[in-house]
């Protein structure tokens, strides 16, 4: 490499490198908690998409993986990881899955400190035990918890009043065909149209729509002219590739996730016209 690690740089590789290779196992001393683990060998295979194969084994005290399908020596195994976003893959295991069925975009949204019927929602929401708010991917595009909080955060004073006097019967905020008044549904799917044009927006304004979609270009045009290169290239070439390969994922991410975004926008639009 060009510019080797240096050592105040080493405890971030070291603890980054640890971090994103633990495992949470159960442990006899403490029943009831997972502790952190490594697991050799195993936390070295790939992810595939396909249905989940690694267990804890009680008996053996042990990991018990199986193959998702029949493979042959010498080919490469591959487990998957579980239903995660790209944004978890991106992060906790440095690459993004163009094909990925179960990638979602979370939104972090909050009651207002000023609002005087906070405290009305608050105890709605705690029923509703909410713990992430989703926009997803074609055909659900709005998740359940997302869309029951966005009904409890523009409700009146009058419907906060009816729903808490009957708690048990919060969870149908959570299905999209819960029959409320006619105001409160336009409010909640305006309210979701603004939050997304929003997002987008901030997308747009950091990187247009077309100029993403033509660096990617780009950006894979020279990966290609890399791989016909001299495969015996000095640690300057490696590191070019590493860079692009890099600067292709982050691209890739921002064009998958703004398309979630562009669709549920759609799929919003439409919901205001019925």
């Amino acid at each position: 490499m060009s510019s080797p690690l240096t050592f105040p740089q080493y405890p971030k590789w070291a603890v980054s490198t640890v971090m994103t290779r633990q495992n949470l196992v159960p442990t006899e001393v403490q029943p009831t908690e997972d502790i952190s683990a490594l697991i050799p060998y195993w936390e070295m295979a790939n992810n595939r998409n396909g249905k989940i194969t690694s267990f804890y084994d009680s008996a053996t005290r042990g990991m018990s993986c199986t193959a998702q399908e029949a493979c042959k020596a010498g080919e490469q195994f591959f487990i998957y990881y579980g239903d995660r976003s790209n944004a978890d893959s991106l992060v906790h295991s440095g690459f993004v899955d163009t094909n990925n069925p179960k990638n979602y975009v979370e939104l972090r949204l909050g009651l207002s400190l000023t609002d005087t019927l906070s405290s009305q929602r608050a105890r709605l929401l705690v029923q509703l035990n909410i713990q992430s708010m989703r926009v997803l991917p074609s055909p659900e595009y709005i998740s359940g918890e997302l869309l029951a909080f966005v009904r409890v955060f523009n409700m009146s004073s009058d419907q906060l009043e009816h729903w808490c006097g009957n708690l048990e019967r919060a969870v149908d905020l959570l299905h999209i065909d819960c029959a409320l008044e006619t105001d409160l549904e336009t409010r909640t799917w305006q309210y979701l149209y603004q939050r997304l044009k929003l997002l987008i927006g901030v997308l747009e304004s950091t990187l247009h729509e077309a100029d993403e979609v033509q660096q990617l270009e780009a950006l894979k045009l020279q990966h290609k002219s890399q791989g016909n290169g001299d495969e015996d290239g000095d640690d300057d070439d490696d590191e070019a590739v590493a860079k692009l390969e890099i600067d292709t994922m982050l691209l890739q991410y921002r064009q998958l996730e703004r398309r979630i975004l562009n669709d549920a926008l759609l799929y919003v639009q439409e919901r205001l016209k019925v």
